[in-house]
């Protein structure tokens, strides 16, 4: 065994987690996470690659509360993930390990990484490409509510691309399942993906809470996005973007709309619907016409000015991203509750004043 892999970075625990070291060969750093990174793995007996997200649970970056709090969550993806295990558009946990200082959680390989990193590179998808993914997703969220399973923090950044285009969805760690009867109030998520009743909720005490189609409502601005190469809701000025998604505001622009279908324009408006009990299900999302019939795609030509002005909208998003996890977003009080995930954040506090009508 090479403990050098990473100049710099060394692997931990060689002697708390010797069980998980005796069975895998942790290779290069292929992600990172505030308190976690994610190694390529050989598993020494088949020879078979994975990935290894291993998380710290150690005191020496985190206060005693957000220690317990990483390790609640982390309990309850593990207990999520298990319960899923087998549907071909989730990501497998093949292994878990603890020791007193990390977790280490064992999933496929996904070579070609996040949807995220793929659409910025395409910037935009057709619609036949948009339809397999979407298809795949919502397949994926249909067994999630099947088994009352919130996911919560849906977004490209949160699937997968393996060698030949399937995805799997992962990072379950904002993911609960809601007993009969149960409301969630909790302000959790992605701000550009949070569904309107989520926001209402840190408004209004007497809110009755949300469910489920949460879930649709990314799906919606999921889909948007793949098609458009920019969200559904923005603004420079967040308050203003949170406003639009409360209201559920937003255009089919041209050139970005221009040559796309009416079919799955329609799918989009019915997703994207203020009031959740509108919202279609998941099951009533995969009878629609876009996935049901296959549609001609024309060819798309080539726009500079288009490519350009989208790739500036992933730009700023990407930067807008990264100075939430550090806190510099003048309108959010953002604390990381699931370090282990690099994009999954809770806001903590909304400030939300002047939104109100």
């Amino acid at each position: 065994m090479t403990k050098d892999i990473v100049v710099g970075d060394e692997l931990p625990d060689w002697v708390g987690a010797k069980e998980f070291y005796q069975k895998y060969d942790p290779k290069e750093v292929i992600g990172r996470g505030v308190s976690s990174v994610v190694r390529r793995c050989v598993h020494r007996h088949t020879g078979q690659e994975l990935a290894v997200k291993i998380i710290e649970i150690t005191a020496e970056k985190m206060t005693v509360q957000q220690l317990e709090e990483v390790k609640t969550s982390t309990l309850k993806e593990i207990q999520v993930l298990n319960m899923v295990k087998g549907h071909s558009s989730i990501i497998t946990l093949i292994d878990s390990y603890e020791s007193t200082t990390f977790i280490f959680l064992v999933f496929d390989l996904m070579r070609r990484g996040e949807l995220f990193d793929y659409l910025t590179e395409k910037v935009t998808l057709s619609e036949k490409e948009t339809r397999s993914i979407m298809r795949a997703l919502v397949e994926a969220v249909q067994y999630l509510h099947s088994l009352n399973i919130v996911h919560r923090d849906l977004k490209p950044e949160n699937i997968l691309l393996d060698d030949h285009g399937h995805i799997k969805l992962s990072d379950f760690g904002f993911s609960v399942q809601l007993q009969p009867g149960e409301k969630l109030r909790e302000l959790c998520g992605t701000p550009g993906y949070l569904a309107p009743e989520i926001l209402k909720c840190s408004m209004d005490e007497m809110h009755p809470g949300y469910g489920k189609e949460v879930d649709l409502w990314a799906c919606g601005v999921i889909l948007f996005t793949l098609l458009a190469g920019s969200p559904p809701f923005w603004h420079r000025k967040q308050m203003l973007m949170l406003r639009m998604i409360m209201e559920g505001r937003y255009q089919f622009s041209s050139p970005e709309w221009d040559d796309r279908s009416d079919t799955v324009k329609d799918l989009i408006s019915r997703l994207l619907v203020v009031d959740p009990a509108a919202r279609l299900t998941a099951e009533q999302a995969l009878a629609h016409p876009f996935f049901r019939l296959y549609q001609k795609e024309d060819v798309r030509l080539f726009s500079p000015r288009k490519t350009f002005r989208v790739t500036l909208f992933l730009l700023f998003f990407f930067v807008l991203n990264m100075d939430m996890q550090i806190g510099k977003i003048c309108i959010y009080s953002v604390k990381v509750e699931h370090p282990c995930d690099p994009g999954g954040l809770k806001v903590s506090e909304l400030n939300i004043r002047g939104l109100e009508p």
